[in-house]
């Protein structure tokens, strides 16, 4: 059948997890569900051998449902050995974070999260 699937996430939960070439750091999106029906993805980038976050903030913020988490969610890659990068799956890259400093050296503003929410 067709249609649209009635998914919602209800519970916080890991979407994806990547390390970086020399094992060094680990880079997650975590899916965390809000009040007023909305779903928040986190990227978080942890040193393993410090255990300490050197980078831990909110990417976007979406309507709590399929379609809209689907176009969010997207690709998570280490652009160099120490730069992570995020983009949707619209192609828009989110963020660019240097894992060492945990400065970004690229971020989408926010007008466009709009995108993944119903008008």
């Amino acid at each position: 059948m067709r249609g649209k699937p009635e998914q919602r996430i209800e519970v916080e939960k890991v979407y994806k997890t990547k390390m970086n070439g020399n094992g060094l750091f680990i880079a997650r999106i975590i899916q965390i569900p809000r009040e007023e029906e909305k779903l928040d993805f986190v990227l978080v980038v942890q040193n393993r051998k410090t255990k300490t976050f050197t980078y831990q903030k909110r990417l976007v913020t979406t309507d709590n449902h399929y379609h809209s988490f689907r176009l969010a969610r997207g690709s998570l890659q280490w652009v160099s050995l120490y730069t992570v990068a995020v983009w949707d799956n619209l192609g828009h890259k989110l963020v660019e974070v240097s894992t060492l400093t945990g400065r970004e050296s690229y971020r989408i503003a926010d007008e466009h999260c709009s995108a993944y929410r119903e008008k």
